[in-house]
């Protein structure tokens, strides 16, 4: 009796423990599983952050001339931005403006302001082109009512283009003054020289009475 009840009782323990055993991998198993599902759930994209009281700035759509008009205007403002560029590069090549913006050409008063007055007339004359454009646009856009955004962007073309000769015509004013004014390598802002050493020998000291 008491082997059979020994065996019995080996029986439940080895039964209990294989119990044990299975229910454990299963816990460990169930555990992977969620942490393989965090692991593979992707992050969610982060909104951009918008600032109370301002409005999220919309991307600028590309408007498409199609008018016959439009398309007539659009050929004169590329026309004159052309020109402006041309422009840009004859100044640069002609003052020799390095990487830092300034001139390393040394030119008189006289022929400075020659130059100055002769680039600051070509893009007085491109700018005249964009205002008679302007005026082109105002009268068409008129006639297009249904294309207004074409016109508009025109518009705001010629005002870039405006400004950018504008701006140029001060560069050239900064340039021409910058080449024309004195250098002196020699002496570097801020330092001054040593002073001269005396070369007569010093008189000898009284003697003491």
């Amino acid at each position: 009796m008491k082997t059979s009840f020994s065996k019995v009782l080996t029986a439940l323990f080895a039964l209990a423990l294989t119990i044990g055993t299975v229910s454990m991998a299963s816990a460990k198993g169930s555990e992977k599983t969620l942490e393989t599902q965090k692991e593979d759930k992707p992050e969610q994209a982060k909104k951009p952050v918008v600032e109370k009281g301002k409005t999220p700035e919309k991307p600028k759509k590309k408007i498409t001339v199609k008018t016959t008009a439009g398309k007539s205007i659009e050929k004169r403002i590329y026309t004159v931005d052309s020109s402006i560029k041309n422009i840009i590069k004859s100044i640069n090549s002609y003052f020799d403006v390095n990487k830092e913006g300034t001139p390393e050409k040394d030119l008189t008063k006289q022929t400075a302001s020659s130059k100055y007055n002769s680039y600051k007339g070509k893009l007085n004359a491109e700018i005249n082109k964009l205002k008679a454009i302007d005026k082109q646009i105002s009268a068409d856009k008129k006639k297009n009512k249904n294309a207004a955004a074409e016109f508009d962007a025109l518009a705001a073309k010629s005002a870039e283009l405006k400004k950018l000769a504008a701006s140029e015509i001060e560069r050239v004013k900064t340039l021409a003054a910058e080449a024309s004014s004195p250098k002196d390598d020699s002496a570097v802002p801020g330092e001054t020289s040593p002073p001269a050493e005396s070369s007569e020998p010093a008189e000898p000291a009284p003697a003491a009475e």
